[in-house]
């Protein structure tokens, strides 16, 4: 009967780190996903509000975007260290980078072993709508 609850220890020993280890994992992996979703939704919304200002001069537009995008990643990044935010207007179009870090929780010291980091990389791009300019130079051109 000892022999019996002997073997049970030494596999509870062996299976409960494993499976706690490939829950946090897990989690973990959920956390990294969400990061990169809200990134993609903010600098989204940011590049979509920005292009639609055909009206406006560039550093407008590069400021739209860039508080724009900064209010939403602020207001949605879980866990995540202060990435960088790159925001550029040309006449084609307005694009934004983001760039951060996810570290892994602080495990105990086990020699080599370090905590590992995950990289969050966003890039979304959108043509500047024209429209408006479009109509007022047909306006201007038919004289009306």
């Amino acid at each position: 009967m000892k022999r019996v609850n002997a073997m049970m220890t030494i596999e509870a020993v062996v299976i409960i780190p494993l499976c706690l280890a490939i829950s946090m994992l897990i989690v973990w992996s959920g956390i990294l996903l969400y990061n990169r979703t809200a990134a993609d939704y903010a600098l989204s919304v940011a590049v979509i509000q920005a292009a639609r200002q055909a009206e406006a001069e560039n550093e407008e537009i590069l400021k739209l975007a860039k508080d724009k995008a900064a209010e939403l990643l602020n207001a949605r990044m879980v866990m995540m260290e202060e990435g960088s935010l790159n925001v550029s207007v040309d006449l084609a179009d307005v694009k934004a980078t983001y760039t951060g870090r996810m570290r892994a929780p602080v495990l105990p010291d086990f020699g080599d072993i370090k905590p590992f980091e995950w990289k969050v990389e966003v890039t979304r791009k959108s043509p500047r709508l024209k429209e408006a300019m479009t109509v007022r130079a047909g306006h201007n051109i038919t004289g009306g």
